[in-house]
């Protein structure tokens, strides 16, 4: 009996070993990008950037561009072209153009979430231009443009004013209690790549953009801590109300302040529901790294004169966004989301709020603390 169920064992080992099928890598098409463009006939044009696994190849990197209806549809044509099948669960950027939104065919990137070939970590970024044309260019600087993609969403993710935009965000953020979206824009100027500034999304529409500065704002405001370098100009008339110029060392029209932001957090309160009155609260800490002008900080009251400064400086600009936001209808922030978990009624209010946001009251309020001053010019 022993015998007999060894040789069924060996005998199912064997078999298995033979079923087994190996995964070489010079024999898959491996997709790291994907560009959508819609052309006229509301058709896509999607184009694949994919890393060349071939040892003796010249490129590291073969980009094949079609023209489908759905990104299944693409995705068996682009089989098609490549000598290889189409690996799987590799890609990690897709890219958009202005159109997919102007012409509300967002609708087929929002179901790629429920496709076993795309992850929910993919990065999403829209292209100002031809997404086609910045995946296709032979940049001198860049082997696999794809890649280069990949690390510069991913480093400014992590280190700068990017929020996070992937296929889970995406999706997410258009559920049943949907919030805006602020997806990164990418561009082509000449042999580079640059991340522009993000666009602002209402409902499935580009209403507006923000410069990389208010992306700091917005990406604080969303509940990440966002290391930012910035840089003030402050006007003479602006540092007399502070008390700022009494620590200069000579008369100027003008002081640039930089510093790094090393800390932030935010708080946003609903202060009053019946009127629509929030408050946004920022903590910051900063490291001065430089004074355009010689400045006296170890005189009393110096630090305190540079602290209000900044807050003055920032507040207006943060108030401004807040502003701006309301005035192109544009919650990426999440107000709304705020709103119905106090309030309650969310499919009623998922209705109204786009009549409620812009004339809702949004005060902000920031509060700076000078941790350690750098370099003076």
């Amino acid at each position: 009996m022993k015998q007999f169920r060894l040789c069924a064992a060996l005998c199912l080992l064997v078999t298995l070993c033979a079923c087994q099928r190996s995964t070489v890598l010079e024999d898959q098409s491996i997709v790291i990008a994907l560009a959508y463009e819609v052309k006229e006939n509301n058709k896509f044009q999607v184009t694949g950037t994919f890393i060349n696994a071939q040892p003796n190849a010249k490129d590291t990197s073969r980009t094949v561009s079609v023209e489908a209806e759905t990104s299944k549809g693409a995705r068996r044509k682009m089989n098609q072209m490549l000598p290889n099948k189409l690996a799987t669960g590799q890609i990690r950027v897709i890219l958009l153009d202005k159109d997919i939104f102007r012409l509300n065919m967002i609708q087929e990137i929002e179901v790629l979430s429920r496709d076993p070939f795309f992850s929910d970590m993919i990065k999403i970024a829209i292209v100002d231009g031809s997404p086609e044309e910045l995946l296709a260019y032979k940049y001198e600087n860049h082997s696999n443009i794809a890649v280069t993609l990949n690390e510069l969403l991913e480093h400014n993710l992590k280190t700068n004013w990017t929020p996070s935009m992937t296929l889970h965000d995406f999706t997410r953020s258009r559920g049943l209690q949907r919030s805006d979206l602020a997806i990164p824009v990418l561009k082509k100027e000449e042999d580079e790549v640059a991340l522009k500034g993000l666009a602002l999304l209402h409902k499935d529409q580009i209403v507006g953009e923000a410069t990389p500065r208010e992306g700091f704002f917005i990406k604080t405001l969303k509940g990440a801590d966002t290391p930012y370098l910035y840089q003030l100009n402050i006007k003479k008339e602006d540092m007399h109300q502070s008390g700022m110029d009494r620590y200069l060392l000579e008369d100027t029209d003008n002081v640039k302040v930089v510093f790094n932001v090393t800390k932030s957090k935010a708080k946003i309160k609903l202060v009053d529901p019946k009127n629509l009155k929030f408050k946004v609260i920022v903590n910051i800490d900063v490291d001065v790294q430089e004074v355009s002008k010689r400045y006296k900080f170890i005189e009393p009251g110096a630090i305190d004169a540079l602290e209000h400064q900044i807050t003055v400086e920032i507040t207006g600009e943060l108030q401004q966004l807040l502003d701006k936001l309301r005035k192109i209808n544009s919650d990426c922030v999440g107000f709304g989301e705020l709103y119905r978990s106090r309030v309650g009624n969310s499919e009623y209010l998922e209705e109204k709020w786009a009549e409620m946001f812009p004339e809702s009251s949004i005060n902000a309020q920031i509060d700076i603390d000078v941790i350690r001053t750098g370099i003076i010019e």
